[in-house]
């Protein structure tokens, strides 16, 4: 299976990593329009697709990838939560697959994810000019790994930008509340949700006989979590949760392959961001003079620091008012 892996003409959207026989990651090449990981499960008689990326253009690779890694056609495809770079490549698949998300995921998309496509589409001169605004911005970064990372980005939003007029908003066709199990002939998956962490609802693909979970962005490999739209505390009671699983590899939202030991990262980091601002506050210290602690100085996704402290001091300060 190697060698087909290998025989498999590469995207230039991501890297395929086997996890185990009929498990595998595809691992987001930066700048290239994926932005988030993906997952392929062979189930035996169908195929499970875990996200879809941000274009349709990474999302028809990933189709390819899939159906020649299983030699069957997707049947089924899990959205983990609402963000574009796990759900915007949808319209590929849902010819033939089922796309799955929680009731909370699918509520967000079809209300607040459809006006935020609307308000892109009626006005996408304003979303070129944030955008020209940012290189500027960029030129001027003397910060070489914050430089390469608003580079990606940059790059990534021009070709998010540049599929925005063929994009067919597609929504879950199945959801749950809970727990979803899908038996395949070789494999069993459970899908599961502990309510909001990341965002207001995420789910988790978890292969209780492989000891692998596929997180989404509940888990990060040497990323910054995301915390714009997060519950820090209940993050962190999900991933309390997650820990009781019997897990041994995780296929991260963003990021290589990893272990446990990143899902503990995960949680060192929220705690030490709230910890940090918590301390300003008290301090009556502004949160802009909080810079990035030096474990953190070489991970990616380093432009959503100050938007996490940002984020944990409006938590904060709701809470006392």
């Amino acid at each position: 299976m190697i060698n087909q892996i290998e025989t498999f003409t590469e995207s230039k959207h991501f890297r395929i990593k086997r996890v185990t026989e009929g498990v595998y990651a595809t691992v987001s090449v930066p700048g290239t329009g994926s932005v988030g990981n993906a997952a392929i499960i062979n189930l035996g008689n169908s195929t499970l697709v875990v996200d879809t990326f941000t274009t349709i253009e990474a999302a028809q690779d990933l189709y390819e990838a899939a159906e020649f890694l299983t030699g069957n056609s997707v049947s089924y495809v899990v959205n983990t939560h609402w963000h574009s770079d796990h759900t915007t490549g949808n319209q590929v698949f849902s010819q033939n697959a089922q796309i799955i998300s929680t009731t909370t995921t699918r509520h967000i998309m079809n209300t607040f994810g459809r006006e935020r496509l609307s308000q892109q589409l009626s006005n996408p001169e304003a979303i070129y000019k944030a955008i020209d605004e940012f290189e500027e911005k960029m030129q001027l970064e003397t910060n070489e790994h914050l430089k390469n990372e608003m580079k990606g980005e940059i790059a990534s939003n021009r070709e998010y930008m540049k599929m925005l007029p063929n994009l067919v908003y597609t929504l879950p066709t199945i959801t749950f509340d809970q727990q979803m199990t899908i038996h395949g002939s070789d494999r069993t998956v459970q899908l599961i949700t502990y309510g909001g962490g990341h965002t207001q609802s995420d789910t988790f693909v978890y292969l209780p006989d492989e000891k692998i979970a596929v997180m989404g962005d509940l888990v990060l490999s040497k990323h910054h979590p995301v915390m714009i739209h997060a519950n820090p505390k209940e993050w962190l009671n999900i991933l309390d949760r997650v820990e009781q699983l019997d897990i041994e590899t995780i296929i991260p939202g963003h990021g290589e392959v990893c272990s446990m030991e990143e899902l503990y990262g995960v949680r060192t980091y929220i705690k030490k961001i709230m910890g940090m601002v918590e301390e300003a506050v008290q301090n009556k210290r502004p949160i802009d003079e909080i810079l990035v602690p030096g474990e953190y100085q070489e991970w990616n996704l380093s432009t959503y620091f100050n938007a996490n402290l940002k984020k944990v001091y409006e938590l904060i300060t709701e809470k006392e008012d």
